[in-house]
């Protein structure tokens, strides 16, 4: 009998260490970043892409559409110079940054080639 009593509350103290484990609260944080990031958390700059492909919004991105090349293009035409930043909107026009007289301001190029100053 006092086997019995033993070795059932053998099990139920067994049992309730790992009833305990499943239900402990986890760690603040991030303890195990995906793969590719090796930033620091507390920066603002993004991790390198690791697919090689652009980071949505980098003004300064080389990697160029044909149409966006013939935007940027017409805006140098039209006397602008350092033009970045394009951005093709849903009607077909283009917005951006550009230089004029040594000002940078924002510019547009509606759909049938009229530029204008933001």
């Amino acid at each position: 009998m006092k086997i019995a009593t033993a070795l059932t509350a053998i099990a139920v103290i067994g049992l309730s260490g790992s009833a305990f484990a499943q239900n402990a609260p986890m760690p603040g944080g991030a303890s195990n970043p995906p793969p590719g990031t090796s930033h620091s958390p507390g920066t603002s700059a993004l991790p390198p892409s690791t697919t090689g492909t652009a980071r949505a919004g980098a003004l300064d991105s080389s990697n160029t559409t044909g149409a966006q090349a013939a935007a940027q293009e017409k805006f140098k035409e039209a006397g602008f110079s350092d033009v970045k930043g394009l951005s093709r909107s849903t009607d077909g026009s283009w917005s951006g940054r550009a230089v004029k007289n040594g000002v940078e301001v924002g510019v547009v190029m509606d759909t049938s080639g009229k530029i204008a100053v933001q």
